[in-house]
């Protein structure tokens, strides 16, 4: 709780019983705590606005502001305006999971073990987290779009592109050109390399809902 003490000084009284502010001056001027007469007024925070200037501040750290700039957040008390925005902290997005048409099982590299999940459409691959296919410690491959595995459900048939110019080997021989995919074909970027797998072909095809 905030409270205003018989002097004006503000201050919390989950940290302090008395008015810190009155104590000290008592220290300096050589007069006893127990002198000084406390206001038992208890306040909301709601209340006090910006009259509270720099103690208010003190008190409750700048908690009210931006955690490491210490500026006050558009909106909240500290910046007198309040428009009664609600702000959501949730995913962005559809978050469902898609369904899985196939796989690369990485192979060689720092991430050597590890499978990926294709979709159906474009599964662009690069170091960035928005990435389908995300290779964080190999620094040769891009940040976005290295490259990409195309599944096509009305051909039914995986392909494999290079994005933006990005250095892309199928079997170990350059890629010029987008080129379909087959089982267990190999595919290297960076320091890294995957073996596809396919999940979706022929009779195994998802419905459309």
């Amino acid at each position: 709780m905030i409270r205003r003490c018989s002097k004006g000084h503000w201050y919390d009284t989950s940290t302090n019983k008395v008015c810190p502010h009155c104590k000290l001056e008592s220290e300096k001027l050589g007069i006893g705590i127990q002198d000084v007469e406390e206001d038992d007024r208890t306040i909301s925070i709601a209340d006090v606005g910006l009259s509270l200037g720099d103690e208010l501040g003190a008190i409750i750290g700048n908690s009210v502001g931006n955690p490491i700039t210490g500026t006050a957040i558009p909106g909240s008390m500290a910046s007198g305006e309040d428009d009664d925005k609600t702000i959501s902290f949730g995913f962005f997005g559809d978050t469902r999971q898609q369904p899985v048409t196939g796989w690369l099982v990485c192979m060689t590299g720092n991430e050597r073990g590890k499978d990926y999940r294709l979709h159906a459409g474009n599964n662009f691959v690069g170091r960035s987290p928005s990435m389908d296919v995300v290779m964080v410690d190999d620094k040769k491959i891009s940040r976005e779009k290295h490259c990409s595995v195309i599944y096509d459900p009305k051909s039914d048939s995986f392909y494999v592109a290079a994005e933006s110019g990005n250095l892309v080997y199928l079997n170990d021989e350059l890629l010029e050109s987008t080129e379909e995919l087959e089982q267990e074909d190999k595919i290297t970027i960076g320091d890294t390399s995957f073996i596809f797998i396919p999940f979706s072909r022929g009779k195994r095809k998802w419905e459309n809902e």
